[in-house]
């Protein structure tokens, strides 16, 4: 018989994500939103009759700037959007299944997640070097790129999750001041 103290329901975990709606959420929910509209736009760009070096670039502009809107609307947001949003998704697939609380993540699985997120921004480099100089000279050459920057954007998302809620915990140590005159008194 399973314990039923260590298990979060979903009232439960609705009742402990109560997000504060102030200036950070709304500019938070609004680049959330937002960092959707450059994928549909990178799209339907393709059905114009848009030279294919300019067409890459058009789109590398539209997806950089989606993923930077996307990084900066979790850092706003913070560690309760993104659990509550790991619920939702998870409450689709797995609907009869209750939350368990997150399990403290490995060393290696943290040092696999740092490594993923610092290799995530490697094609981007590469590509705007590339384009710089003025290579690929071939179709084949930016559709090249076009994946190469798709892989990158994917490696990033996919070391957030890699690197688990904890992970925001220590990163939003970061960018807070600890004033060290309230601390010696």
């Amino acid at each position: 018989m399973k314990n039923k103290e260590n298990l979060i329901t979903d009232k439960n975990v609705e009742e402990n994500t109560k997000i504060k709606k102030n200036w950070k959420y709304y500019l938070g929910m609004s680049l959330f939103i937002f960092c959707w509209i450059p994928y549909i736009v990178s799209g339907l760009l393709l059905f114009y009759k848009i030279p294919h070096g300019d067409l890459v670039g058009l789109m590398t502009l539209l997806i950089a700037s989606s993923e930077i809107s996307f990084a900066i609307s979790i850092v706003l947001l913070g560690k309760t959007f993104v659990k509550m949003l790991k619920t939702k998704i998870l409450g689709i697939f797995f609907r009869h299944k209750s939350v368990k609380p997150a399990k403290p993540v490995s060393k290696a699985r943290h040092y696999f997640g740092v490594i993923l997120l610092f290799l995530s921004f490697i094609p981007s480099f590469a590509v705007e070097t590339f384009l710089f100089f003025g290579y690929p000279k071939t179709d084949a050459g930016h559709v090249y790129m076009f994946i190469a920057l798709l892989s990158g954007y994917t490696m990033f998302i996919v070391s957030l999750f890699v690197l688990g809620s904890d992970f925001w915990d220590r990163a939003m140590k970061l960018f807070r001041w600890q004033d060290k005159s309230k601390n010696t008194a």
